[in-house]
């Protein structure tokens, strides 16, 4: 047995008070008429020691009354109950043409013994017989639906997937963009297919205006130059041309000057270019949305930079910080790093930082983590369980308690 809250099984020593309190309770004196003690005889005295054998009973329901409340709130979990002992074997694939034709023999083995291979998009869906979706995956590792693939896409997708009695076979290429989240969550059984992708890609790049090209140089750096490297091959279009839009929506001053000045920054290191509005214009689309209040309904296209409020949109194009943007509140304005970690943010929306270096063997394994995920019927069963034998407990304690005037 295991439990998801084991910390609050400390709750369990709270045993001592009910102990604590019979032994204090048999150690008092009943007060009786003076008249009477000459009727007393001896097996009807109060003991001095030890407990009296009239509350055993009430003690032992007490303790366990509270053993089964700590134990409850610990949530705990039984393995090994389930009698169907088949495991399941489940595919997942990343919705690219480079994985569907590098493990086109294993896709098309697992689909011939029956076996369930789903894309890894945001709502998996089944791969077709001809290896297709109904929104066909692009070259370009992404489908026309699920808009950037990242590691947050992969573990939306895993979560998704049932994890009772099934081994996950995860085909992915070896993608630096994995580890943009700390850790992805996989089932206790689980295989990785991964491979490199080693075609060379054109580079992604900003046209800035004046001959200038925002790009991630051959060193892996971002950088604005007007004459790129002639060995660098560069996409024939750019990313985005011209100043971007962006929407500075926030209600308090400080937190809009805040915003403003990393703006600025930006434009002084790397010449971006800027058309800053403070209110919505109608009929706008923005590149880059930075307010202190959650979309109801983002644009794919459009980068959401939310602060001082937890995430309530699971999308790649919204980021959240809980902190508000001013030297006070936010460690990355007090230490001047905010300018940097905005473009960030902004170089990863554009797709300038996808032909960074693949992950090493070691990182790619350390990054995915096996859990053991509860059966949610099992679990929910348990707890209906426990509960209903602490009630039983409870009106057994009362009843005791009453008829023994204790």
């Amino acid at each position: 047995m295991s439990f998801i809250e084991p910390a609050l099984l400390w709750g369990a020593l709270a045993i001592a008070i009910p102990i604590a309190i019979h032994f204090w309770h048999q150690k008092r004196g009943t007060p009786l008429p003076w008249a009477a003690t000459r009727w007393l005889t001896e097996r009807d005295q109060q003991q001095s020691r030890g407990l009296r054998l009239d509350n055993r009973w009430l003690l032992l329901v007490r303790c366990l009354l509270l053993l089964l409340l700590a134990a409850l709130l610990a949530q705990p979990l039984l393995r090994g109950l389930t009698t169907d002992k088949t495991v399941q074997r489940i595919h997942l694939v990343q919705p690219t043409d480079r994985v569907t034709t590098n493990f086109r023999f294993e896709l098309a083995e697992a689909r011939r013994k029956g076996e369930k291979v789903y894309w890894a998009t945001r709502r998996p869906e089944l791969m077709n017989e001809d290896g297709t979706l109904s929104d066909q995956p692009t070259t370009d590792g992404s489908t026309r639906s699920s808009g950037s693939w990242s590691g947050l896409t992969l573990q939306t997708a895993i979560d998704q997937l049932p994890h009772t009695n099934t081994e996950l076979h995860l085909y992915l290429v070896n993608d630096p963009r994995l580890a943009d989240v700390p850790a992805i969550s996989v089932p206790a059984r689980y295989r990785l297919h991964t491979m490199v992708d080693s075609s060379v890609r054109p580079r992604p790049f900003l046209n800035l205006g004046n001959s200038k090209k925002l790009l991630v140089n051959r060193a892996g750096v971002l950088t604005t130059t007007a004459a790129p490297d002639p060995s660098l091959s560069l996409q024939s279009a750019p990313a985005h041309s011209g100043p971007l839009r962006v929407l500075l929506y926030y209600p308090d001053k400080p937190q809009r000057q805040t915003v403003r000045a990393a703006l600025q920054a930006l434009t002084d290191v790397y010449s971006l270019g800027f058309t800053i509005d403070e209110k919505a214009a109608p009929g706008t689309v923005y590149d880059w949305v930075l307010t202190n209040r959650s979309p109801l309904r983002p644009n794919p296209q459009t980068l959401y930079v939310v602060s001082g409020v937890a995430q309530t949109v699971p999308a790649d194009n919204v980021v959240f910080t809980n902190e508000s943007l001013t030297p006070p509140a936010s460690e990355l304005v007090a230490s001047g790093q905010l300018p940097e970690w905005l473009g960030d943010k902004l170089v990863r929306h554009l797709g300038l930082l996808d032909n960074r270096a693949p992950l090493s063997q070691s990182a790619l394994r350390a990054l995915f983590v096996p859990t053991a995920k509860p059966d949610p019927v099992q679990q929910a069963g348990l707890q209906h369980a426990l509960t209903l034998l602490l009630i039983v407990l409870l009106i057994l304690e009362r009843w005791i308690a009453l008829t023994k005037n204790a």
